[in-house]
């Protein structure tokens, strides 16, 4: 769904909705609460819009920082395990034994 359209919807009926009920508590006219609320509308509309991109594009940065964190931890994950399959194979090795791989998510290390 495209964030700034539903923000630009939201503004725009809420300001509509406002202003209905600012005019008719003033006491205004049926034609003059319309008018006024029209024009609120699109107002309304319009900034909602540019609010909308910007909330857009901070959900998208924040998405790609939390999918950049996330491939960084994974890394770790699995420096950490390729470290501890290393320390394995060198006791084995150092005691003559046959070296088996600690298996892994497919494609990850220690797969045959």
């Amino acid at each position: 769904m495209k964030l700034n359209s539903f923000i630009a919807g939201v503004f725009g009926i809420v300001g509509f909705g406002l202003s209905m009920l600012a005019g008719v508590g003033a006491g205004n006219t049926v034609e003059g609460i319309l008018t006024r609320s029209l024009i609120s509308a699109v107002i309304c509309y319009v900034v909602g819009y540019f609010v909308g991109l910007i909330a857009q594009q901070v959900a998208a940065e924040h998405a790609h920082h939390v999918a950049k964190m996330v491939a960084e931890a994974d890394a770790t994950k699995e420096a950490a395990q390729a470290e501890a399959q290393a320390q394995l194979d060198a006791e084995a090795a150092a005691r003559g034994e046959l070296v088996t791989p600690i298996s892994v998510a497919p494609g990850g290390v220690g797969n045959p």
